[in-house]
């Protein structure tokens, strides 16, 4: 007797970076304590990536609280539905260092970041009021982790923050090696898969235009 193959179920997850705020624009840090709006820019970046995004095959959208990321959801979104808002979305918060310009930081903190100018878990000694790249992986993964519980076989937009978006590739897909990683820029999407015994990155730090 034949028994129908059961179907994999498979969790489809899109996370893309919020548009430019003026902090982005000066090269400024800016964490998950800054709760700055999209700039002009900023605004058109993500109107432009919208119009070549299909928002009508995701089950679930979710997105950061903050500003930037809840304004970049609406404008993918176009009311077509629901945005849930966790705060676990929030960008990484860099304590002291938010709002101050990153070459200056780095004159004067080189430990703080690494040979690619990139904040690093040293930065933590000049800013002890920021949160750690494990902490940022701890609370963004136990978001994921339930979507995968609650929804393994939806489509799931999420709209977030870059260091956060990166922390998160390196946790599931590099045993949290940052490194492996380049920063991701404003209004990219980067889209992943993940089955019971397999994950994918399919595509990361995406500019659509």
């Amino acid at each position: 007797m034949l028994f129908a193959k059961e179907r994999i179920k498979t969790m489809k997850l899109t996370l893309i970076r919020h548009g430019q705020t003026d902090l982005n624009k000066e090269n400024r840090i800016q964490g998950g304590g800054i709760d700055q709006p999209l700039n002009e820019t900023g605004i058109m970046q993500a109107q432009q990536a919208a119009k070549n995004f299909d928002i009508s095959g995701y089950d679930l959208v979710y997105a950061s609280p903050l500003k930037r990321a809840r304004k970049t959801a609406e404008i993918f979104v176009h009311d077509e539905k629901p945005i849930h808002f966790d705060e676990r979305l929030k960008e990484m918060d860099f304590g002291e260092w938010d709002t101050l310009r990153v070459i200056d930081l780095y004159k004067k903190y080189p430990k703080g970041f690494t040979s690619d100018g990139y904040i690093a878990n040293g930065y933590l000694r000049y800013a002890p009021s920021g949160e750690s790249f494990e902490d940022v992986a701890q609370r963004a993964s136990e978001f994921v982790d339930e979507l995968i519980d609650k929804y393994p076989d939806k489509n799931v937009l999420v709209v977030c923050h870059g260091t956060l978006i990166k922390t998160l590739v390196a946790h599931y897909f590099a045993n949290g090696n940052l490194d492996i990683f380049r920063q991701v820029e404003n209004c990219a999407i980067s889209k992943f898969v993940f089955e019971e015994n397999r994950r994918q990155v399919q595509m990361y730090n995406h500019v659509i235009g």
